[in-house]
């Protein structure tokens, strides 16, 4: 028992350190300061989990070899198109890959829906808030992967981490993997440069990786993509479903 709690824990930090490094790539535009980071510590090789998916060997090629072609430094014009790059993905939409549930979610692909508040509703439970939800909303993509990583490094200090596990379990499916892996491919088929493609398939796989790892923890089997939107639906018509009024007997109740 000790053992599993301890390989549950390193789990927990691992996944959780890793998650927060990819929100960060995911939210701020590279710097020379943090690509030399990135080739200090041999990334993508330094992740705390092995990719397991097909493709993820020839992602993490490609990173691998952009980021040892790039010593000692990035040429000018490599590091112009990766700056509009990010801007295509993550500021302008003009991809319409916007990472955000909500534009994904929502049937007119608008942000700040209600995804947006069903998740802020999940960060308040811990006390956690979005600093300026009208810069980035609650929903985006880095809000999404810093929470999940909060979850899990709460999980790892806590002697009861099996209720953390299942709500970081719950909100992957209910949120972020409803739409991450489409949002992946859609960047890496329309963007201009490799390393952005790369990343943006590489933190989609990563997130299945946490996923599949969870539902060994727990001893559940994932639902697939396609029983949790039928089951979604569900619970929406139940929710929208009128109640119908009770028919009028004479008699019956007080009357004027």
């Amino acid at each position: 028992m000790a053992d599993t709690a301890n390989l549950v824990s390193l789990f927990c930090h691992a996944a959780a350190a890793d998650l927060r490094l990819l929100a960060d790539l995911n939210a701020v535009e590279l710097t020379e300061e943090r690509i030399k980071e990135l080739q200090a510590q041999q990334f993508p090789d330094s992740l705390g989990l092995s990719l397991l998916h097909a493709d993820a060997p020839a992602v993490a090629e490609q990173l691998r070899t952009l980021l040892k072609s790039w010593q000692p430094t990035i040429p000018s014009k490599e590091f112009d198109a990766l700056a509009c790059d990010f801007a295509s993905i993550y500021l302008n939409g003009s991809l319409h890959s916007y990472p955000s549930e909500s534009v994904w979610i929502d049937d007119e692909e608008l942000i700040c829906q209600q995804p947006m508040f069903d998740v802020r509703e999940c960060y308040e439970k811990h006390d956690l808030v979005v600093p300026n939800w009208r810069v980035m909303a609650d929903d985006h993509l880095v809000n999404e992967l810093l929470f999940v990583s909060a979850l899990l490094e709460k999980a790892a200090n806590t002697d009861e981490p099996l209720a953390l596990l299942k709500e970081a379990a719950w909100f992957m499916d209910e949120h972020l993997l409803r739409w991450l892996l489409p949002f992946g491919r859609r960047v890496a088929q329309r963007c201009a440069t490799p390393f952005y493609a790369s990343l943006a398939v590489l933190t989609a796989l990563y997130g299945e990786q946490v996923r599949d790892h969870l539902a060994d923890i727990l001893e559940t089997p994932r639902r697939s993509h396609e029983e949790i939107e039928v089951e979604i639906k569900a619970r929406r018509r139940v929710q929208v479903t009128p109640i119908k009024p009770m028919p009028y007997v004479p008699g019956v109740a007080p009357s004027w």
